[in-house]
């Protein structure tokens, strides 16, 4: 008995980690803040556990295993019909997606991607300018962290509805500007925050992508 708890216990410490593969590929406007991003975000998967991947090229799609996908301000078309398959695929049959601000602006042509996976496309955003976030759901690993009024500058979209079957988290403007949802057996995360590099060494910022992942890896 004494040696099964043994092994049982060596097997659990030897599970693979997780691994989150970033792409921040873009075919528009390039945000100045992605490489920010992409470190902060390297740092947060690291501190779970996970290992991280972060790449432009899409083509990744279809040569390496992942459990995470996180579209770091992509923009415009930069899927092919096949990759396409591959995410619509790897989401349904358990795999966790994070869109982070301008992933709204990403994949016009595919409805699937903005129906369903996102929820929403990016329409307008004013200037940037501070408001307050309102905290609407404090139960999820991602707000839970937020206090319930977080005042904060950054760039914020306007959508073009509100996410179908989806549970709103954060509002601003009287408008959704995160949400989350599960699609099959697969989750999706989106956070409209993350235009300014100044967001991503935000501690508070960075504790509402680490709930995220943490919610999308199910730890």
């Amino acid at each position: 008995m004494v040696r099964c708890l043994i092994i049982l216990i060596f097997l659990a410490g030897c599970s693979a980690p997780k691994t989150v593969l970033i792409i921040s590929k873009t075919n528009g406007y390039r945000h100045a803040s992605i490489e920010t991003g992409v470190i902060a975000l390297t740092e947060i998967a690291t501190e779970l556990g996970c290992k991280v991947i972060a790449t432009e090229d899409t083509l990744i799609l279809n040569n390496t295993n992942y459990d995470v996908l996180v579209f770091l301000n992509t923009t415009g078309n930069i899927l092919n019909n096949e990759e396409r398959e591959l995410i619509r695929n790897f989401v349904e049959e358990g795999g966790g997606f994070l869109g982070i601000h301008s992933a709204a602006d990403t994949e016009y042509e595919w409805p699937w991607f903005g129906e369903t996976l996102l929820g929403a496309w990016f329409v307008r955003h004013p200037p940037i300018s501070e408001e307050i976030i309102y905290v609407v759901n404090d139960a999820h690993p991602a707000t839970k962290c937020l206090p319930t009024k977080w005042k904060c500058t950054d760039e914020w979209y306007v959508y073009d509805r509100v996410p179908k079957q989806a549970t709103l988290l954060l509002q601003v403007n009287d408008h959704p500007i995160a949400w989350c949802s599960e699609i099959e057996n697969g989750r999706t995360f989106y956070t409209g925050r993350g235009h300014t590099k100044e967001s991503y060494k935000e501690t508070l910022f960075r504790e509402h992508l680490r709930g995220a992942l943490s919610w999308l890896t199910n730890k």
